[in-house]
């Protein structure tokens, strides 16, 4: 069907087979029938299968030769269809197919006449005459009347309908702008849903409604975009558009590999591709070849674009040569052939082997480099080594040949033949052997050595007696005895229930007898023996272990300067505890509160980095020893409650102030017992530079000072300044009174009452300071049982910091 001509009152259109359906109805339609309403639609025709078919839309009321039309029916030629205000019909001509559309004038039904019936008698009879008409069949269309017109006429009325056609369009469409991105003129635009769009300057006439416009450009994806024109003005509707993917030929020279773009596998090279537009990262990867890489710019737009892939080979010729020829070629013990031999073998370091039945191996690291032949050879094969073995009883000798360690016994070792090989076999213990050994190519020796031991006396002897004795593991009964052992090292170890295992190494030595003593300790006492002696603290300040003991606390009631606070009580130490060996400095402190200022005293400062820290209350005491807790994962020794910390319960092994009891026994401590009276000891007067007091100096800072004596400084000094007390701690008379964890007291107790690791009371509002300080002149006050209390900071108060050590 080369082309349907559609016939209607606006003209005469041209259709072909794209053009259907079309649409039969208001405004807005293919073909505008009057009285409907813009974008009604009736009916609409399409073609199916060559022929044409009508089908009336949902409430649409439709005749076809007088019948009515329910769904889609079949068009003839001598079909005509009564679409209200016009007729549709469908003619054949010469030239084609002919769809006619004829707008008819619509008028009141008229009825006939009434005619006046005579009147008549009964039993007369009515005599009317009828008269004939033209019979039509039923559906026949009527033949129009014809009269001629003449031709300039009618002429004159088509132009005249046609410009009354073209302006009733241009006062009823409006006109709109397309633009694409990226923006290009395009080959095609249709709003489809309208029988007709007039370009217009740039722009398109186009009656209101709702359409799909559709955009195609060379090079591009068609695009379709569902718009609205209404009659608003300078309506403007965007289409973007796709670039067409490019066709991309891959061209590897016939080398069969694998394509990849941006990371996707596509498939085997060579071959051809669509790739969408854009740079795109190429990656061709094939067998023994070097992966081939590039950015790749693809035009698209359907454009074909060839790439040269040059792989580069990834392998090189390896050939090998010998001497005598047919030796096996191992390639890191994979067998390639056997000499000569030519082969591809992968770029990459190797180890290459030649192996003969009747000559000795040979093997040499390889390098090969991609595309670089490497010639081996001619290699000329030695003869084969000989094997020795070496048997020792007792086993485990070492063995060395000429000068170089070959094993420990048993051991089978090749020997290079034709040679005379020193062969020396040692054992801690026993006595070295020497041996010459020479063997044939291939020759196959054993040699066996009985070793002599070398024994030193060890005695063994301890409590208790009747513990049990092993040396490297095996049993050799009762502990106190003498052993002759081999002059090597031993592993002695001495057990008995319920008591800690003593071990000890030990190495006999001829003509040296040696003596191991023991003493098995409980469990507690061996754990306790296994800590260790000094700690450091997270700020690097130094912490001595103290095991405890028993002792009395206070002063007697005649000492001379004694306070009534100072009552004698029995205290027993049991958890052995660390306690600072000097006290907390500035520096120290400041770690955990930077902008602490212990300030100065009379224009003398107390600020410095290593003097001992000042003006810090209890509470800045105790948050400080948490902190320290916190930094090394110990469990903190307070606890907050109603915003203050006070000790837990039980004492936790946090870092914390020592307790009352725990100060006085060290500083009292003289190397045997805690009794001392005097940080210097027992009797007056003060020792020289026994600690930093109240001398001559600080007359203008204090009323009493000690007449005669003098310590180098006015105020507090840098702390370790002075010799340590027996147990090896400083300042703990003198320099800065010191806090301890226990609340204030007076303790009133019996002479046989002993108290276990006291910390003083639960509640209190003061605490216990302990120890003189530099503003101390008074010879009472510098006595270690002396006490004070207090709650604030005072420029001669510090502390020092302890914990438990389990």
């Amino acid at each position: 069907m080369s082309g349907i001509r559609l016939v209607d009152p606006l003209g005469e259109r041209l259709l072909d087979a794209g053009d259907f359906p079309i649409s039969l109805g208001g405004p807005g339609s293919t073909v505008v029938l009057p009285g409907c309403a813009p974008h009604e639609v009736l009916a609409e025709v399409a073609m199916r299968d060559g022929r044409f078919v009508l089908a009336p839309r949902q409430g649409a009321t439709l005749r076809m030769d007088g019948r009515p039309v329910d769904g889609p029916v079949p068009m003839s030629e001598q079909s005509v269809t009564d679409l209200g205000r016009a007729l549709l019909r469908l003619e054949s001509r010469d030239d084609g197919p002919v769809l006619v559309v004829e707008h008819e004038a619509v008028a009141n039904v008229t009825l006939p006449p009434l005619a006046e019936e005579p009147a008549l008698a009964p039993g007369d009879v009515a005599r009317i005459r009828i008269e004939p008409v033209d019979y039509r069949a039923p559906g026949a269309r009527p033949r129009p009347r014809r009269r001629a017109l003449p031709r300039g006429r009618l002429a004159v009325g088509v132009a005249g309908l046609a410009v009354l056609a073209i302006l009733a369009l241009l006062l009823l469409s409006v006109a709109v702008s397309v633009r694409t991105t990226p923006e290009l003129e395009p080959d095609r635009v249709d709003f489809v849903g309208t029988g007709l769009e007039l370009p217009l300057g740039g722009r398109y006439l186009v009656l209101p409604g709702e359409y799909t416009l559709e955009v195609e450009a060379k090079g591009y994806v068609p695009a379709a975009l569902t718009v609205t024109v209404s009659r608003d003005d300078a309506q403007e509707f965007v289409v973007p558009l796709e670039r067409l993917p490019g066709n991309v030929v891959f061209d590897t020279g016939g080398i069969e590999g694998v394509l990849s773009v941006d990371g996707t596998e596509l498939g085997p090279v060579p071959g051809e591709y669509p790739l969408a537009p854009g740079t795109r990262e190429v990656l061709v990867e094939a067998q023994r070849y070097a992966q081939y890489r590039v950015s790749l710019d693809v035009v698209g737009g359907g454009e074909s674009q060839s790439v040269d892939v040059r792989l580069e080979p990834d392998f090189a010729e390896v050939r090998v040569e010998s001497v005598p020829a047919g030796a096996r070629v191992l390639l890191e013990d994979q067998e390639l052939g056997v000499t000569p031999l030519v082969a591809d073998v992968d770029a990459g370091r190797y180890t290459l082997a030649l192996e003969h039945p009747d000559y000795r191996r040979y093997e040499t690291p390889i390098t090969v480099k991609a595309g670089e032949p490497l010639t081996i050879g001619p290699v000329e094969l030695g003869l084969p080594d000989g094997m020795l073995a070496v048997r020792t009883e007792p086993e485990g000798a070492d063995v060395s040949v000429s000068g170089r360690y070959r094993g420990r016994t048993p051991a089978t070792l090749d020997l290079a033949p034709g040679l005379a090989h020193e062969v020396v076999v040692s054992r801690p213990g026993y006595a070295s052997q020497t041996r010459n050994i020479a063997v044939s190519p291939g020759e196959r020796k054993t040699l066996t050595l009985t070793l002599e031991a070398v024994l030193g006396q060890v005695t063994v002897k301890g409590e208790p007696a009747d513990a049990e004795l092993f040396v490297d593991g095996r049993s050799r009964g009762l502990a106190n005895q003498t052993l002759s052992l081999p002059a090597a090292p031993h592993a002695l170890e001495i057990r008995k229930p319920g008591l800690a295992t003593f071990k000890a190494t030990v190495t006999p030595k001829p003509e040296l007898p040696q003596v191991v003593e023991y003493e098995l300790t409980s469990p507690a006492q061996a754990r306790l023996a296994r800590l260790p002696p000094l700690v450091q603290s997270p700020v690097g300040a130094e912490l001595k272990l103290v095991r405890g003991g028993t002792f009395t606390m206070g002063s007697p009631r005649r000492e001379p300067g004694r306070r009534s606070n100072e009552a004698e009580r029995r205290i027993e130490l049991e958890r052995p505890f660390y306690i600072g060996v000097r006290e907390v400095t500035n520096r120290e402190f400041r770690e955990f509160r930077p902008n602490h200022a212990s300030g100065i005293f009379k224009e003398e400062s107390l600020d410095l980095d290593r003097q001992p820290v000042a003006r810090v209350s209890w509470q800045d005491a105790a948050a400080f020893c948490n902190w320290l807790s916190g930094k090394e994962g110990l469990p903190p020794a307070y606890v907050s409650g109603n915003g203050r910390l006070t000790l837990a319960e039980p004492v936790t092994t946090g870092y914390r102030l020592p307790t009352e009891a725990e100060w006085e026994f060290v500083a009292r401590h003289d190397g045997s017992q805690a009794a001392r009276k005097y940080p210097w000891g027992d009797a007056l007067p003060v020792a020289p530079r026994s600690g930093n007091y109240a001398d001559q100096s600080a007359i203008y800072l204090t009323p009493v000072v000690i007449s005669g004596y003098d310590d180098g400084f006015r105020v507090a000094a840098p702390v370790g300044s002075f010799g340590p007390n027996p147990l090896g701690l400083f300042d703990l008379g003198g320099n800065v009174s010191e806090w301890t964890t226990d609340h204030y007291s007076i303790y009133v107790t019996g002479a046989d009452t002993v108290a276990t690791d006291p910390a003083g009371p639960e509640q209190g509002e003061t605490w216990v300071v302990r120890g003189s300080s530099w503003l101390t002149g008074k010879t009472p006050d510098l006595r270690l049982a002396w006490r004070d209390v207090g709650a604030a900071g005072k420029p001669d108060l510090g502390f020092r910091i302890a914990r438990y050590a389990e």
